[in-house]
């Protein structure tokens, strides 16, 4: 059974993800998942992307509990193939929040329900997310049942929040509301109604940028933190000497002197 449907609509793949009966991730999912990020990313006519949940109030859940019962027994049981098995299936979540994160194309999370685990740490190698307002629950629990985040939880959410936040919530187990979760900076937006539909409002405006300008927006602010700021000036400025030289950048500028357009558009 499918996993996850995609639908193209002017330029913008809407990713939906659909794990019944819980939304729970696995390793299909995740196999599947690779195979939906390298289509899109071959795909010239996609300018952006929202990913979102399938299932009611629900964006994803933690990981298959199910296939880390398995493990857990066979490792138990003393079975030498399962540390390269876990490593494998951990590799292989990590390879696609990394071609997420270093798609040229922006990635939207609309979360539109629960949003836990492997769930959460999708969302989070998303470059924006929008929650919806609802009796929704947001974070990284696996401290509950003994685990530690393992999709790169531990990782990107200090980035995101800092490390004491970040600590505070990882090792309470403590899942938040979508209203504490953009207080807390772990989403940028609150949706009153559908996290979809203002996703979609946010891919439309993005879809119209222009993509190499994107491309390289993400990449130098992506790459800020690990990058000193001489050396990151320093990109930055290449970068935006590559695009005073394209066709397009230079008709808009035409535009935007001959008062054809506003830059606040």
């Amino acid at each position: 059974m499918a996993q996850i449907a995609v639908r193209l609509d002017s330029g913008i793949a809407l990713v939906t993800l659909a794990s019944p009966p819980e939304g729970q991730i696995g390793s299909d999912t995740v196999a599947e998942l690779a195979a939906t990020v390298a289509s899109i990313e071959a795909d010239a006519t996609v300018r952006a992307v929202v990913i979102t949940g399938g299932l009611e109030d629900i964006f994803a859940s933690h990981y298959s509990v199910q296939e880390l019962e398995d493990l857990s027994r066979r490792l138990r049981d003393g079975d030498t193939g399962a540390p390269a098995t876990a490593i494998a299936l951990l590799v292989a979540f990590e390879q696609v929040l990394g071609r997420i994160e270093a798609s040229p194309k922006p990635w939207i999370a609309a979360i539109n329900g629960t949003c836990l685990g492997t769930g959460f740490e999708l969302a989070l190698a998303c470059d924006i997310r929008i929650v919806e307002d609802g009796d929704h629950a947001i974070g990284l629990p696996e401290i509950n049942v003994g685990l530690l985040p393992g999709g790169g939880g531990t990782q990107r959410l200090p980035r995101l929040i800092g490390e004491a936040r970040a600590l505070e919530l990882i090792l309470m187990g403590r899942t938040v509301s979508p209203i504490q979760a953009v207080q807390l900076g772990l989403a940028q937006e609150l949706a009153p109604d559908l996290a979809i539909d203002a996703a979609m409002i946010m891919a439309r405006r993005l879809a119209d940028q222009h993509p190499p300008a994107i491309a390289r927006i993400k990449h130098l602010v992506r790459g800020a933190r690990a990058t000193p700021i001489e050396v990151g000036a320093s990109l930055e400025r290449e970068r935006l000497i590559e695009l005073l030289g394209q066709r397009e950048v230079a008709e808009l500028l035409s535009d935007l002197n001959h008062g054809y357009r506003d830059i606040t558009d």
